[in-house]
């Protein structure tokens, strides 16, 4: 019954495949792994941008309908539906006049307390 015995050359290339498979499947887990997070990062960049346009949108309105720019992001949020992450984003508002258009900044909280900000 020799047939069941493995001899050192085919148990040597038995262990080397098994190896060669491991660093493969961990290769390609760590490659999907790093897309996921390109792909996290680019939509957070969206939203990021899209609350910026949502903001100046509401900006623009506010002055169309009652002849000033409104005092605060709160009152954007209570008047004209603006709803945003607060967790994620910061909105910086500066309001210059009534009649002279506000400064928006668009800031990301990071994860490691880091900002990154977007001026208007």
């Amino acid at each position: 019954m020799k047939r069941f015995t493995r001899t050192k050359s085919e148990e040597r290339r038995t262990r080397t495949a098994v190896i060669v498979t491991v660093l493969f499947f961990f290769a390609v887990l760590g490659l999907f792994l790093y897309g996921m997070g390109q792909v996290d990062s680019g939509a957070v960049r969206n939203q990021e941008q899209v609350l910026e346009e949502a903001v100046n949108r509401d900006v623009t309105l506010c002055y169309a309908r009652e002849g000033r720019y409104p005092e605060s992001v709160k009152y954007l949020e209570d008047h004209y539906g603006l709803t945003y992450d607060k967790d994620t984003f910061s909105v910086k508002y500066q309001l210059r006049g009534s009649n002279i258009r506000p400064y928006v900044t668009v800031i990301r909280k990071g994860a490691s307390g880091d900002m990154k900000g977007l001026g208007a």
